[in-house]
């Protein structure tokens, strides 16, 4: 007699509830990265030109008189 064992799908032995209960804590740390990448990147003009400038409603903070 055999017995039905069912493997749970993974990827490097990564699961959709490892994912699913991982998530919130990757997205925060993502979220926190790039703000402190953009407060450390805001003197470099490229930076402050192509990206906070377009920021829709406080872009207008970035603008300078060039």
């Amino acid at each position: 007699m055999l017995s039905s064992v069912q493997v749970q799908r993974h990827f490097l032995r990564i699961t959709p509830e490892r994912v699913r209960l991982w998530a919130p804590s990757v997205v925060g740390f993502g979220i926190v990265t790039g703000g402190t990448l953009l407060f450390i990147g805001e003197r470099v003009p490229r930076i402050r030109r192509d990206i906070l400038q377009r920021i829709p409603i406080i872009g207008n903070y970035w603008t300078t008189g060039e």
